[in-house]
């Protein structure tokens, strides 16, 4: 009986090669024409390999590779400034381990309610380096709204910009808060700089289990519902997307919306 199972295992194995190989290939072709391919020391190489076994595809990944392959380069600009590779990943780390000391940890969820800037960003890749649950808040929802959506999923945080302090008030209520984008200084609520500041930058050990993220409905039917998707298990999705869309690597994107 037990090698009959085992022949089974083996024959269905054997059935998925060709297909496991055509989508390598086709993993492998994509990657190579957007310019994710391209020669690499084997060293860093070598990094990035174990940053993918440590992480998955995720943004931790993301900011861990870019960081390894172009650390210098520009990775954001908005109104604050500009930000490399490496300082993006190095700020991400400290945020994710101020977080981890404020208590959140993997499968814990946290509310993002920001417009397009630095702290959206990093504060993404921080629940990713956590495993934690981002829960992207639509920043054109009404107070109701985002008091329903908030006891529905219960976040253990919330990170929110300072111009949205009395949209939140009702439901922010009995979580922890921080502010990112501060319109104004002397914010009573510790603010996402703050954190960074005062943490320590190197990398963080990755969590027990992936991270998943949290979108929102548009609400224009009743309450938003979440629509929750979890990291992609290999490479397979990125190069899907990669595929249809007419983005190289190195290229500028203006986040406008």
């Amino acid at each position: 009986m037990a090698q009959d199972r085992l022949r089974e295992g083996l024959a269905g194995i054997a059935s998925r090669v060709p297909t496991m190989l055509g989508d390598a290939v086709f993993d492998l072709r994509v990657f190579n024409e957007v310019g994710l391919v391209r020669p690499i020391r084997p060293d860093k190489l070598a990094q990035i390999g174990a940053g993918y076994l440590r992480w998955g595809a995720s943004p931790a990944l993301g900011s861990a590779a870019n960081a390894i392959t172009d650390p210098d380069r520009i990775a954001i600009v908005d109104e604050a400034g500009t930000l490399t590779w490496e300082r993006t990943h190095r700020r991400s780390n400290a945020l994710a381990r101020a977080l981890r000391d404020e208590g959140i940890g993997p499968g814990d969820g946290v509310a993002i309610m920001c417009r397009n800037h630095r702290y959206f960003i990093e504060a993404t890749m921080a629940c990713a380096k956590l495993g934690a649950v981002a829960l992207y808040l639509n920043t054109a929802f009404a107070g109701p709204q985002l008091a329903d959506v908030m006891k529905r999923e219960h976040p253990g945080a919330l990170i929110y910009d300072q111009e949205f302090t009395e949209l939140l008030s009702d439901a922010g209520k009995g979580m922890r808060q921080f502010v990112a984008w501060e319109e104004r200084e002397g914010s009573d609520r510790t603010t996402l700089e703050e954190m960074i500041s005062s943490s320590d930058g190197e990398d963080v050990d990755p969590p027990p289990e992936h991270g998943r993220y949290i979108i929102l409905t548009s609400g224009t039917t009743g309450t938003p519902k979440g629509a929750q998707r979890s990291q992609p298990e290999g490479l397979g999705t990125v190069a899907a997307l990669l595929s249809k869309i007419p983005r190289r690597s190195g290229e500028t994107a203006m986040i406008a919306a």
